[in-house]
């Protein structure tokens, strides 16, 4: 039996990639997740829960903690839409890519053969659209991409390292409200519009996967015959109308949708940017910039991944509707 560290496992994808590993019966695990300690229904008996920041501790403390494990699954970090003071650039390369490179060069020294990153679908479409300049102009992005090529660069000497790039993950942690609660408030208030092109079309979209696919994914980067890669994984690609259109649904919502310009779209987005400049602050993802994104179809046919990694079929649309319906 094999036994798998999960840092960030009170979280979605680290509550579902505990239950998967424990259901195989191949695995032990253990977590270790910021405080506070969750309510019951979180916390499975089957797994050791530790609670603190492993950022805080020593070298030789998470050495000592990690021996004894085979596998490092980092589900950690902060994630895109956090917008920290300036510089944030800087502010993500230290939450994100900093702890990425040090976990794994200290899981080497203690014996873990095996680092699994979950890292941003985002450095897929920095390698598929170079032109859209996305690492210069998103700090996020930069760290997103950052993270994967310094996690790779420490593959070998007893460590196989793997990135799991994910797009858009919905589930529901029993106790804890989805972190989709931002966005179903806006779209209450109708600050969710949709962009339309000059043929009043709208355009958009984007790939969506549920937290208990992520989770075999997971498992099956845990096999020893993957090899060191990076995987773009995915399940449905849905349009922004239709993911509109479920989200207000399940809320019951009858709040119109209104659909905008690529100018008018941008003039919000430039006037967000002015706000957070005011406030001293920076988003991850540029808000003008991340425009271009919106309308775009950020969609990804993960066919490398379902053959090498073996996650299955699962309902998103259900999954979608039932974090919206628990907003």
């Amino acid at each position: 039996m094999k036994s798998v560290f999960i840092l960030g496992g009170t979280g979605l994808i680290g509550y579902a990639a505990t239950e998967a590993f424990l259901e195989t019966e191949d695995y032990q695990v253990t977590t270790f997740s910021l405080p506070p300690v969750p309510t019951n229904g979180v916390l499975d008996s089957r797994a050791k829960h530790h609670f603190g920041d492993i950022n805080n501790m020593s070298d030789a403390e998470i050495v000592k903690f990690l021996k004894g494990h085979d596998i490092f699954v980092f589900a950690g970090g902060v994630n895109s839409h956090y917008i920290p003071k300036k510089p944030a650039k800087e502010f993500f390369f230290q939450m994100n890519v900093e702890p990425v490179q040090h976990l794994a060069q200290l899981a080497r020294q203690a014996g873990v053969s095996r680092f699994i990153l979950c890292t941003s679908f985002y450095n897929y479409f920095h390698a598929l659209w170079p032109e859209l300049q996305l690492t210069g102009l998103h700090p996020y992005i930069y760290a997103s991409v950052e993270q994967e090529i310094r996690l790779m660069q420490e593959n070998g000497n007893g460590l196989t390292t793997v990135a799991l790039r994910l797009p858009y993950v919905v589930g529901l942690v029993p106790g804890r409200v989805s972190a989709w609660k931002t966005y179903a408030k806006r779209l209450h208030r109708a600050e969710f519009p949709l962009y339309v092109n000059h043929h009043n079309k709208a355009t958009g979209g984007s790939c969506y996967m549920t937290a208990k696919q992520v989770a075999q994914a997971l498992i099956g980067a845990a096999n020893d015959e993957v090899p060191s890669k990076s995987y773009t994984l995915g399940w449905r690609n849905i349009s922004n109308e239709a993911f509109l259109a479920l989200a207000k649904r399940a809320m019951k919502s009858d709040t119109q949708i209104k659909t905008l310009t690529f100018r008018e779209l941008q003039a919000i987005a430039m006037k967000e940017a002015h706000e957070n400049e005011l406030a001293g602050r920076e988003a991850g993802l540029e808000p003008v910039a991340y425009t271009e994104l919106l309308t775009r179809t950020l969609y990804v046919d993960p066919i490398e991944a379902l053959d090498e990694l073996d996650y299955h079929n699962d309902n998103v649309e259900l999954a979608i509707q039932q974090v919206f319906t628990s907003l």
